[in-house]
């Protein structure tokens, strides 16, 4: 056993016995973690409030070599994303990004650009007004697909090369883009507006930062949104059914002040 000092985001955290929980972190140098946090359930647990969902936290733990299941021995807050926790519209956002997280990346795999990526995203969803969230989450979704290695082609089809400009199709079993002669070849090809499509290379290349002052949700980012969200369905939905996603879609009509 090894003694292992990290930071680490709380994608999720069930009961273990009667006052301890078990604890998924998505840690900055170790990946995905589960550990107990013994006492965790106790009104005056020594851990606090580090252990809430969404919360960044500074974390000791006892690595136990060849098990999954860890011991927590410290944790304390670094950002607790409060503006976040207090509104249903935000928490609900936040639980399609920490899920993906939790669903599309295998145990302890270290991968800082997706920690870095995870970070960035519930910081921004903590300053944002609603109206920015849709915007937000899409750029979340294309980043962390393109780092978990399905990202869609969004420059030229996906099928004979050409570089598309205006009037795109995009497959979505093919992965990408695709031009007016070859979009009958996916049976899923959706037509995509000229707006959109460049709503969607901004998404890949800006960050998150950026296009919170940029962008407020209206028929382009709607549009843009039942896309990626379609597309993360087709792609990964046979390995990860993302439950918070169908959650959010039923209630984001009412999340725009």
């Amino acid at each position: 056993m090894s003694i292992h000092r990290t930071h680490g985001v709380v994608l999720r955290t069930r009961k273990l016995r009667e006052s301890s929980k078990i604890v998924i972190f998505f840690t900055r140098d170790f990946g995905k973690i589960s550990a107990v946090a013994k006492g965790g359930y106790k009104p005056k647990s020594k851990f606090g409030s580090s252990l809430e969902l969404f919360t960044r936290s500074a974390i000791i733990f006892y690595k136990k070599e060849n098990r999954e299941l860890h011991t927590l021995s410290h944790s304390e807050v670094l950002s607790p994303y409060e503006n976040l926790k207090k509104d249903v519209i935000k928490v609900a956002y936040a639980s399609v990004v920490g899920e993906m997280v939790e669903r599309l990346l295998p145990a302890e795999e270290p991968n800082k650009k997706i920690y870095q990526l995870l970070i960035n995203v519930l910081k921004q969803i903590d300053l944002a007004n609603r109206n920015q969230l849709e915007v937000i989450l899409s750029s979340y979704e294309l980043k962390l697909l393109h780092l978990i290695g399905y990202g869609p082609q969004l420059r030229s089809c996906v099928r004979c090369g050409h570089e598309i400009s205006q009037g795109a199709w995009f497959g979505l079993i093919s992965g990408g883009l695709l031009c007016k002669r070859c979009h009958d070849h996916d049976l899923n090809a959706v037509s995509l507006s000229d707006r959109a499509l460049a709503l969607l290379r901004e998404l890949e290349t800006e960050s998150v930062e950026s296009l919170r002052g940029k962008y407020s949700s209206d028929r382009y980012s709607r549009e843009v949104s039942n896309l990626l969200n379609s597309f993360v369905r087709s792609q990964v939905g046979e390995t990860a059914n993302i439950k918070s996603l169908d959650f959010l879609e039923r209630i984001r009509d009412v999340s725009v002040e």
